[in-house]
């Protein structure tokens, strides 16, 4: 008895609210569905032979399904199921068509809505998928939407998951550079042969070794590479009797550097670039006179070096060519250790200049 007057009662409201809004009846868009198979060839005859085959395939088997009336059966209850629109035969003021071009397994869809222009596109899909493709195909071109944003659990097509992509080949290279560094720092500094150490700002050039890897992929570049740094000056223990003088003996590191080319085919090229660098440092602090065992004492700090690099490659025609490279070193932490004859506690950025060979 409920059911009987929830019905009812159901069927009387349409009526009031058609009275209550003038004109809503009215607003409903109808739209002729139309859906088309295609030939991917421009022989007119080899169309028609198509649909003889088509013809000659269903005729006779009940079973057989016709994909263009199917599919469109499909858009047509999904379109009269849309809030504002029918379906219609005939005498519609908007026009959706749909065009099957068929492939060794599936068809290619394109898909028009004459209310919008709008088109869409699918690569590939299959018979068992053309109710998913319907309601996904009839919302996207009546709300005016990419298909690709008109998805759910119950509507992900073949072609949503699989894919055939090409990635971008590269080049990879061997790299060997030699250069000179620069680190500044607050370091203890022995101002005479007995005296007492006093922190001095002093500019450390030693020498830099590089070995790494470099691919090119068209106008980016990936540099990892290993470094080595050697410390090519200290003072003699004797010239620091009281002892606490350190000195920078060499370092050790490795990173990666993003470049990017001005002038990626070109012969010669300019490059920008970042990037980190983790470094290990090591240095010696002057024993005073009279200390038993080595003079000096051995300390070592480190940390994530932020990088700036400005290059140029030139005789890149050939398999062999060479760079000059420019570099800045921000580093993130502060190097702070000590032994019994002394200690650092000191910020070191630096740079580097570097030339080098590309193979």
């Amino acid at each position: 008895m409920n059911i009987v007057y929830s019905r009812v009662r159901r069927g009387l409201w349409l009526p009031l609210l058609l009275l209550l809004v003038p004109g809503l009846a009215s607003a409903t868009i109808s739209v002729c569905v139309e859906v088309e198979t295609k030939s991917w060839s421009a022989d007119t005859d080899r169309e028609q032979f198509v649909e003889e085959m088509e013809t000659e395939d269903t005729a006779g088997d009940p079973f057989s399904i016709d994909p263009a009336r199917y599919l469109g059966r499909m858009v047509q209850y999904e379109v009269t199921h849309e809030v504002g629109f029918e379906a219609v035969e005939a005498n519609c003021t908007e026009r959706l068509v749909i065009e099957l071009y068929p492939l060794r397994s599936g068809w290619t869809v394109f898909a028009r809505y004459s209310g919008h222009s709008r088109e869409e596109k699918v690569d590939h899909v299959q018979l068992d998928e053309f109710i998913s493709l319907a309601q996904r195909l009839t919302t996207a071109l009546l709300r005016d939407k990419p298909i690709s944003d008109i998805i759910n659990r119950e509507n992900v097509l073949r072609a949503d998951s699989q894919s055939d992509l090409r990635t971008i080949d590269g080049e990879g290279h061997f790299v060997i550079g030699l250069g000179t560094r620069f680190r500044f720092a607050e370091l203890a500094t022995a101002t005479s042969n007995s005296g007492p150490v006093e922190d001095e700002l002093r500019v450390l050039t030693p020498l830099d070794f590089h070995l790494g890897y470099r691919g090119k992929y068209q106008a980016w570049g990936l540099d990892a590479f290993v470094r080595g740094t050697l410390g090519v000056s200290s003072r003699s223990p004797r010239r620091n009797t009281a002892g606490g003088h350190v000195d920078f003996e060499g370092a050790g590191a490795f990173g990666l550097h993003f470049l990017r080319y001005f002038d990626a085919k070109g012969v010669t090229s300019m490059y920008l670039g970042g990037g980190a660098q983790f470094q290990l440092s090591a240095f010696s602090v002057i024993k005073p006179a009279g200390s038993s065992g080595d003079e000096r004492e051995d300390l070592f700090g480190g940390g994530l070096d932020v990088d700036l690099v400005i290059g140029c490659e030139f005789m890149r025609a050939s398999s062999v060519h060479f760079y000059v490279q420019a570099e800045v070193h921000a580093p993130t932490y502060l190097i702070e250790t000590e032994v019994d004859a002394g200690g650092i506690d000191a910020y070191m950025p630096g740079g580097l200049l570097q030339l080098g060979m590309v193979f």
